[in-house]
């Protein structure tokens, strides 16, 4: 690993977003807005140029764990610990849906290209698929034996992934509910939580990462684990937060990105595997939550724990 030779420089980087534990960041499609969330019952809406803090979203009851901007810009849902669902209008910062139908808390959450369906998963182990103007449950799939930690739709929406804590990856059909495909990685006899998966810009391939401390890149039409990513030293990722990943595609490079459990933020080669580099994204050492990133890469958003908010901009060598 290098460090001489670091791909993003930090912008500008706010102390404290919340005054409680964060759980994520998103940044808007069209680059203008950034979104925490926090164990706090609130969204913050920061301009994503200089930090400026635009809003605060209230209305929950309790502490909210993801965020999902639609891709029009228009709306942001967010998912929370009270059970409920908010789709927000941004331009007048107010609630214009409630979603209830799940259960127990809600984890994830992710709107269609078109921003008129919504994914949710659940601890209480399903997955719905809401209509967004109606604000109804159009299906709910029975997915997992244990909490629903990440979710992803593939380019064309056609396909749902859902990771679990039963250690389980599950491909869905996103019209029918159906379940195509089981991913597991079972090595003498056991297998981790799953705590992020993501889709690949091409959507051939699914990138996991789980609490045993390894990222794994899926061909998941033949059932196989193609690269597996390393901390340095044989250090875990993560073994207790459920971190984001990232791809990057940008000015030649392929890369992938996560935070771990001390403050980083990690680089790695797709193709050969090679931790790259690191960014130092926590002063405090608290564990990086999520990274997303803007034009393919060409700026980066992570926020930890703690609630430190960064923003990256790539730096041409």
């Amino acid at each position: 690993m290098d460090n001489n030779s670091l791909k993003y420089k930090l912008r500008y980087r706010i102390p404290k977003t919340h005054q409680h534990l964060v759980s994520t960041v998103e940044i808007s499609p069209d680059g203008h807005t950034i979104a925490t969330c926090s164990a706090d019952k609130t969204v913050k809406l920061w301009e994503a140029q200089t930090g400026k803090l635009l809003a605060t979203l209230r209305g929950h009851n309790e502490g909210i764990s993801d965020i999902a901007f639609s891709f029009n810009n228009k709306y942001l849902a967010s998912a929370s610990d009270d059970l409920t669902i908010r789709i927000w209008d941004l331009k007048y910062e107010k609630t214009i849906k409630l979603l209830k139908n799940h259960t127990y808390h809600v984890n994830c959450l992710k709107f269609d290209k078109r921003s008129r369906i919504l994914i949710s998963g659940s601890s209480d182990e399903n997955i719905r698929v809401w209509d967004c103007k109606r604000g109804r449950s159009m299906r709910t799939l029975s997915a997992h034996s244990d909490p629903i930690s990440s979710l992803d739709l593939s380019f064309d929406d056609t396909i749902i992934v859902s990771g679990s804590y039963d250690g389980l990856i599950r491909l869905f059909d996103t019209e029918t509910g159906g379940c195509l495909k089981t991913l597991i990685y079972d090595k003498e006899g056991s297998s981790f939580p799953i705590s992020h998966v993501c889709f690949s810009p091409n959507s051939k391939y699914i990138l996991s990462s789980s609490l045993d401390g390894v990222l794994r890149l899926w061909d998941y039409m033949n059932n196989k684990v193609l690269k597996t990513y390393r901390n340095v030293d044989g250090l875990p990722i993560a073994e207790k937060y459920s971190l984001g990943t990232n791809f990057i595609v940008y000015n030649n490079e392929s890369m992938i990105n996560s935070g771990d459990e001390q403050g980083n933020i990690l680089f790695w080669d797709i193709q050969s595997q090679e931790l790259l580099f690191n960014l130092k994204a926590s002063e405090c050492d608290s564990p990086i939550m999520q990274v997303k990133s803007h034009h393919s890469g060409k700026s980066l958003v992570s926020v930890s724990l703690e609630g430190e908010l960064c923003v990256w901009d790539y730096v041409v060598q």
